[in-house]
């Protein structure tokens, strides 16, 4: 009589565990792991099956949910489809673990790239554990993150922008922006794919300055409201840079800062935190600045709400000649003085908004 199986070698877990979480029938091979003992651990659930030929530990997978359960069930899939296929859309977006916006797709997307000619959009079919597309992808924009096949940053930053509604793709761009990376170059390949004019106006408004889901949502409720562009993260002070705001118009003498929950929550030092929030704040005004003051549920769920009231704090602060001392940052670097080309304009922006943006196809 064959022995119960209780509990997962040794090996195996040690092997799941050097691969991200995850173990495919070759990789197991390569180590002398025949394929028939994954099904055997799968039959006495010790292993779930992910994908095909793709096995996790049912406590990792239980321990996961939303994202983090997304980006497991992402690399699975396109471990599965072979050497032929890359995660994209916010499939990859997850597997470079850029800042996400709303809930995951209910199943994962990759691409099979299509050889030769001219972008012809997209065409899409359902496999056994998510989505695939084909489509052009250019060789420039193919990577290898880790053991996981995924589009470039980029060209994830691009897609998503067709495909989602412009508060969550610009949240993508801006981080993608942020690392270096020129989300136009992907547009570029995209000329007839629908849905290309929003990918390219989130490349043009991505903002690499902007650090923070909560500040980029900020800055679209000021382009959303046909208000004044402000500059983000700039530093303002008397003599020198002292203080740095989440967004300055430097012309009106006024700025925004974005609150975050984890400031404060479950922090024995929450009291100090606040105590100097409020001499900041002090300071901030003593400099001559008024303040608009948010957080992420009224930037995410109530821009309308966001926008009225940076209307109101640049009505009851009209542009002045002179504008306030300022200092733009440079991630690395610190404060510098701005360019001619770092200046907003003090007059109301014109950006249009691509029909439809608030779409989401995710």
């Amino acid at each position: 009589m064959r022995r119960r199986l209780t509990h997962l070698p040794s090996a195996i877990a040690t092997l799941i565990h050097q691969c991200a979480g995850l173990i495919d029938i070759d990789t197991a091979r390569d180590v002398g792991v025949r394929p028939e003992r994954l099904h055997e651990l799968a039959r006495a659930r010790l292993l779930v099956r992910v994908a095909e030929g793709v096995y996790t530990s049912p406590e990792l997978l239980d321990r996961l949910d939303g994202w983090a359960r997304h980006d497991l069930l992402a690399r699975a899939f396109v471990v599965s489809l072979g050497p032929g296929a890359y995660l994209t859309e916010w499939s990859a977006v997850a597997a470079w673990q850029l800042p996400t916006l709303g809930p995951p797709p209910s199943e994962p997307v990759a691409v099979r790239p299509r050889s030769g000619g001219r972008s012809r959009g997209r065409g899409s079919k359902i496999a056994a554990y998510g989505r695939v597309r084909t489509h052009r992808l250019p060789a420039e924009h193919r990577r290898l993150h880790g053991r996981t096949r995924l589009v470039s940053q980029e060209w994830a930053a691009a897609t998503v922008g067709v495909t989602s509604a412009l508060p969550a793709a610009l949240v993508v761009a801006d981080a993608v922006a942020r690392r270096g990376g020129d989300i136009t170059s992907a547009t570029n390949d995209m000329t007839r794919w629908p849905g290309v004019t929003r990918a390219r106006w989130v490349a043009e408004h991505a903002d690499p300055l902007a650090e923070s889901p909560v500040e980029t949502l900020g800055r679209f409720a000021a382009i959303a409201g046909g208000l004044p562009r402000p500059v983000s993260n700039a530093w303002v002070g008397v003599d020198g840079p002292e203080h740095r705001v989440d967004g300055l118009w430097p012309f009106h003498f006024a700025a925004y800062e974005a609150d975050g929950a984890l400031k404060y929550n479950n922090r024995p030092d929450a009291a100090v935190i606040v105590t100097r929030e409020k001499e900041r704040e002090w300071r901030l005004r003593r400099l001559g600045l008024d303040l608009a003051r948010y957080d992420f549920g009224m930037a995410a769920f109530q821009r309308d709400e966001l926008s009225a009231r940076f209307r109101r704090l640049l009505q009851d602060n009209p542009a002045r000649v002179t504008p306030i001392r300022w200092w733009k940052h440079v991630p690395g670097v610190g404060p510098v003085e701005p360019g001619p080309t770092d200046w907003p304009s003090p007059l109301p922006t014109t950006v249009a908004l691509p029909p439809g943006w608030w779409r989401d196809r995710r």
